[in-house]
């Protein structure tokens, strides 16, 4: 049964509260036929981040409206002092070649540039610098290294989905133009359509994929 905007307000707030790492005391969150706003204020980027993936979780979410902004009270650090502690967390992270990603900041939005071979060490990089105090934002330029590409690279990636517990059952068309994946049709719930993205980014030579699928809870 479809839930009500009440109802799924209800859920995706008592989804915020039960996060032990996320303070939710001044959120909102509006629902309307599925499509969730998060509007207030949290005290760093990394739980703007972690509060969109909290609402995603929620069956009956379709879309999440991220509009949740860094409370000028959390304090703000100089651009030079960010930079440094994203250098870090990049160098230290084993999943990242060494020196491989760049992270320049302005006005505490960070800026990740340089190349990498794997989709995965792209989206980990990112993941390494939001954690870092006084971030505000991250842009990901970060780029992957082209690889031969093979001629049934789509029905590789079908097939990848229909042995995915999570995506056999979900209704997705999948093409390709040279090195660009692209995705149609629908999914059950935001974890299967990341589950998708992430499947299309495993194949072999791919530099980008555009996802344009729809969650139909």
């Amino acid at each position: 049964m479809k839930k009500t905007d009440s109802d799924l307000e209800s859920d995706v707030r008592d989804e915020l509260d039960w996060d032990p790492v996320l303070d939710n005391s001044k959120i909102t969150v509006k629902a309307n036929d599925g499509k969730v706003t998060l509007s207030g204020t949290v005290t760093t980027y990394h739980q703007t981040v972690l509060a969109r993936e909290d609402a995603w979780s929620v069956d009956g979410v379709r879309s999440v409206d991220n509009e949740l902004q860094i409370d000028p009270d959390s304090g703000i650090l100089a651009d030079a002092a960010i930079a440094i502690a994203c250098a870090s967390a990049l160098d230290v992270d084993s999943l990242i070649p060494y020196g491989a990603v760049t992270a320049d900041v302005s006005n505490g939005w960070v800026t990740l540039t340089g190349e990498v071979r794997y989709y995965y060490q792209r989206k980990e990089a990112e993941s390494a610098v939001n954690r870092v105090n006084g971030v505000r934002g991250v842009t990901n330029k970060v780029e992957i290294t082209t690889d031969p590409i093979p001629n049934d690279v789509a029905d590789r990636i079908a097939r990848a989905f229909r042995r995915d517990a999570i995506i056999d059952d979900s209704l997705i068309t999948v093409t390709n133009s040279g090195h660009t994946v692209f995705l149609d049709g629908t999914t059950g719930s935001r974890y299967a359509m990341d589950e998708a993205v992430d499947t299309a980014w495993q194949a072999p030579g791919v530099t980008d994929v555009v996802n344009r699928l729809v969650v139909v809870p």
